[in-house]
């Protein structure tokens, strides 16, 4: 069968989708990325081995990052995704966020992208489609075709999370008849085409999800299909002291790596958190670039900095990781058995993921405005004192272990691919 995978071209989001295209190439199925050009990024599709073709028109990432609707943005604007607490989930805040997003799929899947996306699609005919959770013009696409399409998630379900909160808000003001925006506009978008609105155009006929199941929200409208996380990073080769055993406990420091080139990104001092684990009894990789350094005056005696490092092998070596909460970064600490302290951020599901992990209780957090030299020192200092950190982060990874692998989910997905 033909597989169309449609990711945000982004290296992680390109990343995350490549394994599932792996295991259904493998089964000897033909797999291709589809979707817009990014041009900083173009290496990413490349090293997975899987073919490529863009459509539309480029997609700089970087540039266009804020993602500016109407004079405010959706990920650093005054109503955020990434809100965590419920006391600010008022009616104000859903409406806000639940109607800023829809402006903000709606802008990144213009006309123009889908005739040419669906003129490539009937003239290719696949027969599944797999579909980041933000790149709409896939079920759009799926839709125009009559084929299943299923999500494949990377990071927190902060769309499923929000499509909930305004389903129930809405469910509760039965007074409010005010058409539902994603409703009214998907409906115009697959109308284009010949096609009816149904519900599978919010989450996919089933949503494939590779993260440990304590980040999966209750109450969502979604059909998860639980997968085991298969850590990928950027080719590169593995330094010879990586392999060898540390002498100390080896503390992993991971600011990320997708976020660097992004203007308006919020992130910790570095200066701060060096700080804070200067004098403790650690070897301290830090996986920081030129631009992150340059207000650091001096590199602790007892840290190697390091531009960028291979992350699976890395964190099998360690004791301890303090990161920004992506879902990469969680899943790769979570398959190695490694505690973590995550300081969020505030793109898209960081702190939700972070509270959900303290509860596990496989990490810690510290928000952002609460960093200093001795709260990271101290919360470092809890993961690799306290056995229970360690031993909750041992449940966790065999919990991952045990769950079905990408491979065994083919012949789920050729059954879909055959029964739509």
């Amino acid at each position: 069968m033909r597989v169309m995978l449609m990711v945000l071209p982004t290296r992680t989001h390109v990343y995350s989708m490549a394994p599932v295209g792996w295991a259904l190439a493998a089964a000897g199925h033909e797999v291709r990325f589809v979707g817009q050009r990014n041009p900083r990024e173009v290496a990413a599709f490349a090293e997975t081995g899987l073919d490529a073709m863009w459509f539309g028109a480029e997609l700089d990432l970087a540039r266009h990052r804020r993602l500016q609707v109407d004079g405010n943005t959706a990920m650093q604007g005054d109503f955020r995704i990434s809100e965590s607490r419920p006391e600010c989930y008022t009616d104000e805040y859903v409406r806000n966020v639940y109607e800023h997003w829809v402006d903000v799929f709606r802008w990144t899947t213009p006309d123009s992208l889908l005739d040419e996306l669906v003129l490539f699609a009937r003239h290719w005919q696949p027969d599944l489609v797999v579909w980041d959770p933000v790149v709409y013009a896939a079920p759009i696409v799926a839709h125009a075709l009559g084929v299943p399409h299923l999500r494949m998630i990377d990071a927190a379900d902060q769309t499923a999370r929000l499509g909930a909160q305004y389903r129930d808000r809405r469910a509760s003001r039965p007074e409010n008849t005010s058409p539902d925006p994603f409703v009214t506009w998907m409906s115009a978008a697959v109308g284009r085409f010949g096609a009816d609105y149904d519900e599978t155009l919010r989450y996919g006929v089933r949503t494939i999800d590779c993260h440990p199941s304590y980040l999966r929200y209750d109450g969502v409208d979604v059909d998860y299909v639980p997968a085991r996380f298969v850590p990928q990073d950027q080719p590169m080769p593995v330094p010879s002291w990586m392999l060898e055993q540390p002498t100390r406990p080896r503390v992993l420091l991971a600011l990320g790596s997708s976020d660097r080139p992004m203007p308006g990104i919020e992130e910790p001092s570095v200066g701060d958190l060096l700080d804070g684990l200067a004098n403790l009894d650690i070897e301290l990789i830090a996986t920081l670039n030129a631009s992150q350094l340059a207000s650091v005056h001096t590199i602790p005696d007892n840290a190697r900095a390091i531009d960028s490092a291979p992350m699976n092998e890395l964190l099998a070596t360690c004791s301890a990781v303090v990161h920004h909460g992506d879902g990469a970064t969680i899943s790769n600490a979570v398959v190695n058995g490694v505690p973590q302290l995550v300081i969020p951020g505030t793109t898209w599901g960081e702190r939700c993921s972070a509270v959900a992990q303290a509860k596990r209780g496989n990490g810690l957090l510290v928000d952002p405005e609460d960093v200093t030299p001795s709260s990271v020192r101290a919360g470092v200092c809890r993961l690799l004192e306290e056995p229970s950190f360690r031993e909750c982060a041992l449940e966790v990874r065999d919990e991952m272990l045990a769950t079905p692998t990408l491979d065994d989910l083919v012949p789920e997905l050729e059954r879909m691919a055959l029964c739509p």
